[in-house]
């Protein structure tokens, strides 16, 4: 019997998709993706192109190649985490920083849950803290880490602009940890993956090794246990940049800076997983949104509220903790609906999921690789909207 995906493969629509990939990975686009589409709540089409680093000698993507997903930490492990401690009374989404933190400055008391999920807390996008973080003993890091972000000035009043801010998330990460008494890694396991039964998501481990691992020693679903010290050595986790600061080939330990210098786990970035792990969380939710299942710790009132727009002034995109398309020039191209979610991260990962037509696209690619420039983000940013175009176009 052929497999799905091989009938998949043999369709002339989909080997129009393979040239696609193919074109992208000849002009330099990334060494190699993942690629999972899901129509009406099943998986329709999973495919791998290239390689992991664009050597011909490097290990070819799989699909269970693991992927530092960057930003996606944001929406899949942060925001979730938030939803599941409201549904269980733990949090309110206009709870204010200054009822759960300590040592929160005037300037930032009436920031609540709700403006940094949906960026308009008034915080700015990014700052490098690294730079300064560097320098201090390692145990004190997430400390004057804290200290400085908490420092930093405003960039507007709250609920008044939306802007992106890793600062937001950075500052959620927090907050789930002080209301769970665990850290993030432990508390998104347990409150978010563990519930929708999802395996290979988890954050990078503290102080990776210098040669770049994953630990052996993460938190997965029922106990499951794997060497990922093996994987990497094997070419099973994608290398996301030979890192100018740490002067090494950064693989199994997270590619942004911020979060590697506090230990690799962070609001804003840190998670690692598949494509297929990314997909089946979506889609368990997808189920409960449309009211054909049910998950501890997820209502489908609750997803309803957090998948939509919050505040559409200032053109603003952004539901909570989730984007939504952008009227011109969106990555999700321009077939998906007003009614779908989504998110990028840096290193080249996204998904959509259109809740109207129910179509999800997750892909996964380390187009950081060799080198974070802005000719490769140029490069993708061309690319996603051509690929959720295609997509759209099939199903």
């Amino acid at each position: 019997m052929i497999s799905p995906l091989l009938q998949s493969r043999q369709n002339p629509e989909v080997r129009r998709l393979d040239r696609l990939f193919e074109k992208a990975l000849k002009s330099g686009v990334f060494p190699g993706a993942s690629l999972i589409v899901a129509n009406g709540g099943e998986v329709v089409l999973e495919a791998t192109w290239g390689g992991v680093t664009h050597v011909p000698w490097s290990a070819r993507v799989s699909p269970i190649t693991v992927y530092d997903l960057a930003s996606l930490t944001k929406p899949l492990a942060v925001t979730l985490s938030v939803m599941a401690l409201i549904e269980k009374g733990k949090l309110q989404l206009d709870d204010t920083l200054d009822s759960i933190l300590s040592e929160v400055p005037l300037d930032k008391i009436q920031i609540s849950i709700r403006h940094l999920l949906g960026h308009t807390s008034g915080l700015p996008a990014c700052r490098p803290f690294y730079k300064e973080l560097i320098h201090v003993v390692r145990d004190f890091r997430p400390l004057e880490m804290k200290k400085m972000l908490l420092a930093e000035p405003l960039i507007s009043a709250p609920e008044t602009h939306a802007e992106y801010s890793d600062l937001g998330f950075m500052l959620l990460g927090w907050v789930i940890e002080r209301v769970t008494g665990k850290c993030l890694a432990d508390a998104s396991q347990e409150l978010v993956f563990e519930p929708l039964h999802v395996k290979d998501l988890y954050f990078a481990p503290p102080d990776a090794e210098a040669t770049g691992q994953i630990s052996h020693k993460l938190p997965l679903t029922n106990g499951e246990t794997g060497d990922f010290i093996q994987m990497c050595r094997n070419g099973l986790v994608a290398p996301t940049e030979v890192c100018p600061v740490r002067k090494r080939v950064v693989c199994g330990e997270v590619h942004d800076l911020n979060a590697w210098v506090i230990g690799g786990a962070a609001g804003h970035a840190g998670l690692f997983g598949t494509a297929g792990s990314v997909a089946r969380l979506l889609l368990r939710l997808l189920d409960v949104y449309k009211g054909r299942g049910v998950c501890p710790n997820f209502s489908k009132a609750l997803l309803q509220e957090f998948w939509h727009i919050q505040d559409p002034r200032a053109g603003s995109t952004w539901a909570l903790g989730f984007d939504t398309p952008s009227p011109v020039d969106s990555s999700a191209g321009s077939g998906f609906s007003p009614e779908s979610i989504g998110h990028l991260g840096f290193t080249g990962t996204s998904f959509w999921m259109d809740l109207e037509y129910e179509l999800l696209v997750v892909l996964l690619a380390n187009r950081t690789f060799p080198k974070a420039d802005r000719e490769s983000q140029d490069k993708m940013r061309q690319f996603r909207p051509l690929l959720h175009n295609f997509v759209r176009e099939m199903w």
